[in-house]
Formats: structure tokens, sequence, C-alpha cells
């Protein structure tokens, strides 16, 4: 059973994921509000597909009129984050991603009840990096889409005025760029309630779909830390003492059930990777490629800069916090070992000493999250993003 005591390391993602209506455990036990949410959560998807399509259906028809190349690039830069928000969502709902929540929520039950002052400290410390990766991506997603909106729809309106008072057809390119079947200005109120829409659909879309890998690696690395502790405190009994075989069959069972725990965390974070290694391998190489043609307006344009600014700042981050947590993953895996050395191993009988060593072996290969089949996603993988999207723009500005 799972209850919101046990849900404070996703307490805040669950809250976007319900914003973005991804979220596909019961949030009440009223049926109304449920079938509400369903409702909600149905239209939510549908927009954001729509929104993908708008905005491709726009970079399409601004290439094939040949508009200015500034316009065009910067098109371009959010219909690749769009889409790899698009994909993203598609993957988790086709493997059931959110359904590892559910295994989040049962194992926090057991922190809670463990009592160990060393375990729940550590875990905590981990709620409050969950909270922080919520405030970072949602700040800095919010500041994106303002400066991309309210500047757009202020710059919209005067350019509309102009045309009345100049009896022009100035074409105004500002907030999203959105394909619609009908007059953008003779329609300002349908334009900016549709625009109203893909900003609420795009920043929480933005920021879920990042904080529901992260959350998931938050928590694998968390237990696989809880694990070490587990394991440098199991206190063996010296079995060359007159140990009843009560007790020692006790101490090999508590033994076996770190082992099942190792397992058990090996099964999530490989079945965790098998599902969204396509996922980091897109976000790689998309990355690149927006990094660089934000870099590249930025370098162009010479007014306007804010937003382009802002979103170069938030593609960083989001690449940024995929590879530390990706790291962090390796790193903690590869502890293990070394947390069952410094056990009191060498108090052990011949049985649990083969199980000891055997935990040892199998720690000697870490745990990866893998970009597709082209390898692990590390801290070193962030830098070679940044050094592909700079000769991307080396390449453009030539």
């Amino acid at each position: 059973m799972y209850n919101a005591d046990n849900e404070k390391l996703i307490s805040w993602t669950k809250k976007i994921l319900i914003c973005t209506g991804l979220w596909n455990l019961p949030i009440t036990n009223n049926h109304v509000y449920q079938k509400i949410f369903y409702i909600y959560s149905m239209f939510m998807r549908l927009g954001c597909f729509m929104f993908w399509l708008l905005l491709f259906c726009e970079l399409i028809r601004l290439i094939i009129y040949k508009y200015d190349t500034e316009l065009i690039i910067t098109s371009l830069g959010v219909v690749v984050n769009d889409s790899k928000i698009l994909f993203k969502v598609i993957i988790y709902l086709k493997h059931n991603i959110l359904g590892l929540f559910k295994d989040v929520i049962e194992k926090e039950a057991d922190i809670w009840s463990s009592n160990n002052e060393e375990i729940i400290t550590l875990y905590k410390r981990n709620i409050r990096t969950c909270k922080l990766y919520v405030i970072v991506l949602g700040f800095i997603t919010l500041v994106a889409v303002s400066l991309l909106q309210i500047p757009g729809a202020i710059n919209f309106i005067a350019i509309v005025q102009y045309n009345i008072e100049h009896n022009a057809t100035v074409e105004p390119h500002v907030m999203y760029q959105i394909f619609l079947p009908f007059n953008k200005v003779n329609h300002m109120t349908w334009l900016f309630t549709i625009e109203a829409f893909l900003a609420w659909v795009g920043a929480t879309y933005n920021t879920a779909t990042h904080l529901i890998f992260l959350t998931l690696l938050v928590y694998a690395a968390s237990q696989l830390q809880v694990l070490q502790i587990k394991l440098k405190n199991y206190d063996g009994l010296d079995f060359s003492s007159e140990a009843s075989q009560e007790e020692i069959d006790e101490r090999i069972v508590v033994l076996k059930g770190l082992i099942r725990d190792h397992q058990q965390m090996i099964g999530f974070v490989i079945h965790s990777n098998k599902c969204t290694r396509y996922v980091i391998m897109m976000e790689f190489i998309l990355s690149s490629l927006d990094l660089a043609s934000v870099s590249a307006n930025l370098i162009k344009m010479d007014s306007g800069k804010g937003w382009l600014l802002v979103f170069f700042v938030l593609l960083f981050v989001q690449i940024m916090l995929i590879g530390w947590t990706s790291n962090e993953i390796k790193i903690q895996s590869e502890a293990i070992a070394d947390a069952v050395y410094e056990s009191k191993w060498y108090l052990l009988n011949k049985e649990a000493k083969q199980l000891t060593q055997i935990m040892i072996a199998r720690a000697q290969t870490p745990l990866l999250m893998t970009i597709g089949p082209f390898g692990p996603m590390t801290t070193n993988s962030v830098l070679m993003v940044l050094k592909a999207a700079y000769s991307y723009v080396s390449i453009m500005r030539e």
C-alpha cells in the first residue's frame, strides 16, 4: 500500500506530473474527481501533440517561403526541444515508466520504519535534492516561457496597432511560432488563448519529462546509498565462538536480505536503462544541435537576446542534471563493494563469506545509464555535448 506519508521523495515531482496529466496513480478516493482528472489528462496529452504539430507546420512554412534565417533558427530550436518532450512522453507511456513510482513509494515506507537515523538523514538529504531539481527546472522554464510570451504579446499588439495606423500588413513573428488556419492579426483573442494554453503545456511538460527521469535516478542512487549503510553496519557474529546455529542462521538470513536488495536495485536500474536509453541518446544528440542553434542565434542577434540566453541556460542545466545523476548511479553502485569490505565480513562463516565475495564481484561491474548503444551517460558525456555544440556553432558561423 502507498500513501502521502511515503511520497516525500516524489511529492513535488508528483505535483508537476498532476499538472501535466501524466500521473497514473490514484490522486483521490473520490471517483468523480478521478474521472475529471482523467479527462484533463487526455486533454493535456492531446495538447502536447498539437503543440508539436503546430510548431512543426509553421517551421515548414517559414522554410518554404524563405523567411529570415534568424527566425527559422529560433523556430528550429523550439521545434527540436518540443520534439524531445514528445518523444520522451511516448517512451514513458509505452514502457509504463511512471509505474516505477509505486516502487519508490513502497521502498520509502521501509525507510521511515527502519528507525535508523543515519539512513533517514541520508534520505531526507536526497528529498531536498529532488525538491531543488523541481525548483531549478521549474523556475528556469517559467522564466524562459515568460520572456517569450509576455514581451511577444506586447510586441504583437504594437504591430497590430502600427498596421492600423499606417494601413500596413506587417506580419508579426512573436511568441510561439505556430501554424493556425486563420489570420492571427484578425483573431487576437483566439491567438492569445491558444498561446497561453501552449505556454502551460510547454512549461509543465518540459519540466515533467526531465523530472521523471531525474527523480527515478535519485531514488536508485538513494537505495544504493542506503544499502551501503546497511552493509557497513552488518554486525556478523564471530562464528568461531560458541554462537548457536539459530543465531548463525538469523544473521545469514539478514545477509541474504541485503543481497536481494542489491539484486533488486540492479534489476531496477537495468530496467530503467533499457526503457530510457534511447531517450538519453536523443537528448545527447539533439541537445548538441539545440545548444548550437541557440548559440548561433545569440551571436547573430543584436537585440532581444534575453529569451535565448535563458533558453540556453535551461538546455545546459537539463543536460547537466541528466549527466550528473547518471554518473551518481555509477559511483554509488561501485561503492557497494567498498561497503561490503568495510563490514565485519571476517567474522562470518564460510557460507556467509562466499556470499559477500559474490556480492563484491558483482559490484565490480558498475550500473550504467547508457546513451543508446554508444556507451555510458556520465559527466564526461556532458562535456562531449558542449564540445559538439561548439563544433556546430563554428560550422554555422562559416
